[in-house]
């Protein structure tokens, strides 16, 4: 199928390793890519870029990912554009909210590329065609393109290691929260699904009315284990 231009995604999401993931993704599937953190900002920049296709997180802050669909339906010039809810904090009530307001299609945290990338196709009405050589085998590009992605992670994950350690010494759980639901939602994009499920537990933990900071502590060391290259020790009493 012919086509006149290089499509354009619009990546929502307030986790910079999610945007830099997506970004590094679809550059590999010749698509242009705008991004940004906030709902706000994805209203002014789908207005401005009128992208082919809207990923939006639904967990963000200041405008978060439901209420973005409602501006955004009421808005003419972006009311069609398509969107994929892309979310780690998908419930029940999350998921219809997104459909009621016009989400196309809802994909969970950890994501799978290949999900991903069908449900692109879908909403576009065409398959996106990869950078790589048709001769190189489906299996070869994705794990090439997954160990990029745990790449960026790893060179990315010191800083999140240092918030961590920081909000574990101070008690702040909002703020341990927020950081591991960002981790949690590509851990095993990323190839690394004991992060994810480590990131699980200890944001269910610190959900809870007494939160466990023993177990907190012991689970964050052992995430740290299992992410290499980082240097900041977790150094608070138990």
């Amino acid at each position: 199928m012919f086509r006149s231009r290089t499509p354009l995604i619009l990546i929502v999401d307030d986790s910079d390793l999610t945007r830099m993931s997506l970004t590094r993704l679809f550059d590999e599937y010749n698509c242009k890519t705008e991004s940004c953190e906030d709902g706000l900002f994805g209203i002014q920049k789908a207005i401005s870029h009128k992208p082919d296709i809207i990923i939006l997180d639904i967990l963000m802050p200041n405008l978060d990912g439901i209420k973005t669909l409602q501006i955004k339906k009421v808005i003419d010039e972006l009311k069609n554009i398509p969107v994929i809810i892309l979310s780690g904090n998908v419930n029940k009530s999350n998921m219809l909210a997104a459909m009621e307001n016009g989400a196309d299609k809802v994909i969970i945290k950890p994501f799978n590329i290949d999900d991903l990338i069908s449900a692109v196709n879908e909403l576009l009405g065409y398959d996106l065609e990869r950078k790589t050589s048709a001769d190189i085998q489906s299996i070869d590009f994705h794990d090439d393109v997954v160990n990029d992605l745990q790449k960026i992670f790893i060179e990315s994950f010191p800083s999140q290691k240092k918030i961590i350690v920081d909000s574990v010494s101070l008690r702040d759980r909002n703020k341990l929260r927020v950081i591991f639901h960002q981790i949690k939602g590509v851990g095993k994009t990323v190839g690394l699904p004991q992060v994810t499920d480590i990131c699980r537990n200890l944001e269910f933990n610190l959900a809870s009315d007494r939160v466990d900071w023993n177990f907190i502590i012991n689970q964050c060391e052992k995430l740290f284990s299992l992410v290499p290259k980082t240097q900041f020790e977790l150094n608070v009493e138990k």
